[in-house]
């Protein structure tokens, strides 16, 4: 028993000698990649076009070309909105110009 408290006491011993010397070490990597900033693009929101209708609308306008037809999904891509229909158990995508409205 007296041996085992002996051995746990120099592992202790030992750790807390040799951790501030662990805490200092750093690999030979190369520094560069942590100095370098990364590139941020801001995009500039004014050249963007003007969207008029909201995606519901969107998504309307689309299934009134398409009667009996399920929405899916309703993403926007700059000024045009892409509606994924589900039709007869196909899906189609229409586009759907988001000023005016209008199917392309």
């Amino acid at each position: 028993m007296l041996r085992g408290l002996k051995f746990v006491a120099v592992a202790l011993a030992a750790l807390w000698v040799a951790e501030p010397a662990i805490a200092q070490y750093q690999p030979n990597r190369p520094q560069i990649l942590r100095k370098l900033a990364p590139n941020v693009i801001k995009p500039n929101l004014n050249l963007l076009p003007e969207v008029r209708i909201a995606p519901s609308q969107a998504a309307a306008i689309a299934q009134a070309d398409y009667p009996g037809s399920r929405v899916l999904k309703v993403r926007q891509r700059g000024g045009v909105y892409i509606v994924t229909l589900a039709v007869d158990g196909s899906v189609i995508r229409v586009r759907v110009d988001g000023t005016h409205g209008s199917i392309l």
